[in-house]
């Protein structure tokens, strides 16, 4: 890599540098949701089911965590048109 004179670093070709390898694998990297296992639920689902506000909800799973009355874990599912990571919860 050379210094380039507007100050950022300009690649230069190498045989082993495969941009179109790595496009295609980082393309790959967390697109594709997983799939939750059964007892896993968001804030949302949580929150629709009690019939109070997620601000409400998230902070009561946020004790019922900190007591050891539930675990977190992350997971990532299809949000609209992206696929991002979203905590999920369940009882121990």
């Amino acid at each position: 890599m050379k210094p380039s004179p507007k100050g950022g670093v300009k690649l230069s070709p190498s045989p082993d540098l495969d941009l179109a390898r790595w496009c295609a694998q980082l393309a790959t990297v967390g697109a594709a949701p997983e799939v939750v296992p059964p007892g896993w639920f968001t804030v949302k689902q949580i929150s629709v089911a009690q019939g109070k506000s997620e601000c409400v909800t998230s902070e009561n799973i946020k004790k019922l965590v900190k007591r050891g009355g539930a675990e977190r874990k992350m997971f990532s599912i299809r949000l609209a048109q992206k696929v991002r990571p979203v905590p999920h919860y369940r009882l121990k």
